[in-house]
């Protein structure tokens, strides 16, 4: 059984696209990172499996129940947080955590793990936070009722390095012990860390379902140097001129690449890996073009 499972959803506002025939499903026991540009229909996706918005046609289930409007047994076992979070201002965080607690229970010690490892002052009231402290609260009160289904909206997005790390550092024991995960994020350094597989929606369909392990074989390296030179290598591809220089895109050892460099006169070389981000903006450019 997956956790997730979207058939051909379709959800249009009027006449304005929210879906257009989405498919894409969740196993259990696995982190799945959902990336896509604003607009594409992510939030529409998340809000429907929520039961905040009813679908138009398709099908919508999580852990095998259909997704209904305020359908109850399923947020029971659904840990969410949205992209900003909002809760009680004048509460302070130890109120809050004592409301959400009375309302899903919840293990004391556990709670008090979240509270330490996401440095959270619980003196202090909602409105006081800064904004990176709300989206810890908001991580807080997704995770404290030890959910079987995580729906986390830009999580990271507002919190200090540290935090994130220790945050994904959360994510990964929560998989350990077999929890599922459902990653949307613009941080693809995140979902490059975590994530086991991963979908890309553009204008409302989900055109690529991919292991991650899959995707990495499309990691190559990015040559970018200062001024023009005409070099010619095997593996190199998509040789470009800048305006300083030039740039191409290599695959293949390093050595014979730095040997065929050593003999050219730079004021400036650099040579890194492709970014998560460039593998998938060649998707959103073509749906069938490679990077």
């Amino acid at each position: 059984m997956h956790v997730i499972e979207i058939n051909d959803l379709k959800k249009y506002y009027g006449n304005k696209r929210g879906l257009e025939k989405a498919s894409l499903y969740v196993n259990k026991g696995e982190i799945y990172g959902f990336i896509g540009p604003n607009g594409a229909g992510k939030t529409t996706l998340i809000r429907i499996l929520l039961g905040l918005l009813p679908k138009d046609t398709g099908v919508a289930r999580v852990l095998g129940m259909d997704c209904k409007m305020a359908e109850s047994k399923i947020h029971e076992q659904i840990g969410y947080m949205p992209s900003e979070a909002a809760f009680f201002p004048e509460y302070k965080v130890k109120e809050l955590i004592a409301f959400y607690s009375a309302i899903r229970p919840t293990n004391p010690a556990y709670v008090q793990k979240l509270v330490e490892t996401l440095d959270i002052d619980v003196e202090k009231t909602f409105q006081a936070l800064s904004f990176g402290n709300k989206k810890k609260i908001g991580i807080l009160i997704a995770l404290m009722h030890e959910p079987e289904l995580l729906i986390l909206d830009e999580p990271t997005t507002g919190l200090d390095p540290l935090i994130q790390k220790q945050f994904l550092g959360l994510l990964l024991e929560l998989k350990k012990q077999g929890k599922t995960i459902f990653l949307s994020s613009h941080v693809l350094s995140d979902i490059q860390k975590v994530c086991d597989r991963v979908g890309l929606i553009k204008n409302g369909v989900v055109i690529l379902e991919n292991d991650m392990h899959i995707l990495k074989k499309e990691e190559h390296k990015i040559v970018e140097f200062t001024p023009y030179q005409a070099i010619q290598i095997d593996g190199m591809t998509d040789f470009q001129t800048t305006t300083s220089g030039g740039t191409f895109k290599y695959r293949g050892q390093m050595k014979p690449l730095l040997q065929v460099l050593s003999q050219c006169e730079f004021t400036d070389l650099v040579i890194r890996d492709v970014t998560l981000e460039e593998i998938f903006l060649s998707y959103y450019e073509s749906e069938h073009a490679h990077v």
